[in-house]
Order: structure tokens, then sequence, then C-alpha cells
């Protein structure tokens, strides 16, 4: 269970993505996922994120930010784009859109912790 002395800083924002990809656009993904994940990092207060992709083909970027606050300056509670962004930036963004395969389209997951072991 999480301590009082733990506090603000340990209370942390998750975002989940799931999405197929066109099968020739997986590099194209994972170039721009990386461009738009540093960014957010280096820029907006991510704590990181992580890009998976499961045995069936489904891919997933996990991205953790230290409260839904900071989360919502870059993307908001309908999963559209908040921020105003570079444009290299907004140009990733739009490549990760063209990769998706849209016959298959999943919802974005946002999460807040609520316990947790270890870091």
């Amino acid at each position: 269970m999480r301590t009082e002395e733990q506090g603000e800083n340990h209370v942390r924002s998750h975002l989940s993505f799931r999405s197929y990809l066109k099968p020739e656009k997986e590099g194209d993904y994972q170039r721009a996922w990386l461009i738009v994940a540093n960014h957010f990092v280096a820029n907006f207060g991510a704590i990181g994120s992580t890009l998976h992709k499961t045995d069936d083909g489904l891919w997933v970027a996990y991205s953790r930010w230290p409260n839904k606050a900071i989360r919502d300056v870059c993307w908001s509670t309908d999963g559209t784009v908040s921020a105003k962004f570079p444009i290299e930036i907004e140009q990733a963004i739009a490549e990760i859109k063209t990769c998706l395969d849209k016959s298959q389209e999943f919802p974005e997951i946002a999460m807040e912790i609520v316990d947790e072991v270890g870091e």
C-alpha cells in the first residue's frame, strides 16, 4: 500500500494506446513513436514510455506521467492532441496515424496507480 511519506511524487498516471498496424508501416510507426516519446520526456515531463508488440501483432504504447494534469497538457481525455507542438512532432504524430489499421481500433486506456510494489 502507498504510504503518506511517499507523497505526490509517486502518484503516476499511465496512458496506454493499443493498435494493430499496417504490416508495411511497422518501422515507420516505431520511428515516429520514438520521436514523440522522446519529445514528451524532454519537454513535457513524461517519466517514460515503452513500446510493445504482442505475439498476435498488437502494438501497445505505454507512457508514464507524474500526474493526469501534466499528461492532459499533451493528450486530452478523448485521445486527441491538446498541446501545440513543433512541426516535426506534429509530423511524427500524423505519421503514427497513417500506420494504424483503422479496421481494428481500440480506445486508449488511461490509468491512475492505486498501489504498487517496487519501482
